[in-house]
Parts: C-alpha cells; sequence; structure tokens
C-alpha cells in the first residue's frame, strides 16, 4: 500500500481495486482531484460506489490512491524500464530519455494536472513534494553512473546536474501540453542531438 492510502484490505479476486485505480487515474487527469465524482469513477470501472468504500474511507483517500497509481508508473527507474533502457548506458538512457519527452504519453503529462491541482490542494502539494525528492533521488544515481562512465566532468555539482534534467523534462510537458504549433517543434533527432551537445558542454575537460 502506498504511503497516504488508506486502502482496506478487502478481497479482490478479480482486480477490482486496479480497475477503479486506473479509473480513478483518468478522472483526475481529465478533471483534478477535486472535482473528480465517486460515481463517474465506480462506472468507468465497471464497479458500484459500494466497492469504492470498501476499499477507501472517502474520497479524498481515494483521489490520495489514484495519485500515488500515476506517480508510480512515471519515477525515472520505472520509465526506463517501460523504455527498455534500464541496463544500458548512460548515453543510450540519454537519448531514449530525450526522445520520449517529445512523445504524447498520458503518464508524463498527469504531470501537467498535478501541478495545477497541488496550487489549491495540500494533499497534492506534499504528495508532489515526495515524488519530485524521490525522482531527484533517482535521478543522482544516473547521473553518477553517467559519471563514472566518463559522460560527464565528476566535478561537476550532481544536485546541478539533476535540476536541469528535471527542468528539461517538465518544462517540455508543459510546454507541448499547451498544443504548440508544429513548426515550433523539433524533430526527436534534433532534440536529442541538443540534449548530448549540452551534456558534453559538461564533459571531462579531455572529452574532444
Amino acid at each position: 500500500m502506498s504511503d497516504g492510502a488508506m486502502q482496506r484490505r478487502v478481497r479482490d479476486p478479480d482486480g477490482l481495486t486496479e480497475r477503479l485505480l486506473d479509473a480513478a487515474a483518468e478522472v483526475f487527469v481529465e478533471q483534478g482531484y477535486d472535482k473528480g465524482v465517486v460515481s463517474d469513477i465506480a462506472r468507468r470501472a465497471g464497479a458500484t460506489t459500494g466497492a469504492i468504500y470498501a476499499r477507501w474511507p472517502d474520497k479524498n483517500e481515494m483521489m490520495v490512491a489514484a495519485l500515488n497509481h500515476l506517480l508510480d508508473r512515471i519515477t525515472p527507474e520505472q520509465r526506463l524500464k517501460d523504455l527498455g533502457v534500464s541496463g544500458t548506458s548512460a548515453a543510450e538512457i540519454l537519448a531514449a530519455w530525450g526522445a520520449n519527452l517529445l512523445e504524447s504519453d498520458g503518464t508524463q503529462d498527469v504531470l501537467v494536472q498535478i501541478f495545477g491541482s497541488a496550487r489549491n490542494n495540500a494533499a497534492v502539494q506534499q504528495r508532489l513534494q515526495e515524488f519530485l525528492n524521490l525522482q531527484a533521488d533517482q535521478l543522482c544515481d544516473l547521473v553518477e553512473r553517467a559519471k563514472d562512465e566518463g559522460l560527464c566532468d565528476r566535478e561537476m555539482s550532481t544536485p546541478a546536474m539533476v535540476l536541469l534534467i528535471q527542468a528539461a523534462g517538465i518544462g517540455t510537458h508543459l510546454l507541448l501540453s499547451a498544443d504548440r504549433a508544429e513548426r515550433h517543434v523539433p524533430t526527436a533527432e534534433d532534440w536529442v542531438n541538443l540534449l548530448a551537445l549540452l551534456l558534453g558542454a559538461v564533459g571531462p575537460p579531455d572529452t574532444p
């Protein structure tokens, strides 16, 4: 059970809990944390509101569980697994990550909704802070791997590089979610080449 979720222990032989969480996550993305309707979530999952209240004491706890369900899908470790590059070199991870930033991805687009909801909801704000710190911790490990592989200067500040990576990732999705004109969206190849060039700028001093 994720931290902050008061999910009750119930028998779940048919995967109903997972379906309810998926439905609640959809509602969260479409309508936000506060506007989600319990009956709508139940209908989408092919269940009753009673099935929801058997698992969560109220709507708020259910939405926190849905938020956890969403964020678990977009941690750096999970994203690398989804992209099939978790065990590859730092350079290959950079290329896959950069190309993925330009893709329309529902699990990533959820950050747009979470940032909006966090302004008016303390529970969402706290969970977002926890996620961003977890994301930073996992990105620190990736940056250290890149240093070990000689991809960037070992003397370069890891927190500074992690902040740059987070800013590029979140900022890219925020901008693309606004439906920018096609002429303002680079090709995946051009985008990855630019990211590689920026990383090369903080590479080891003797790197050509």
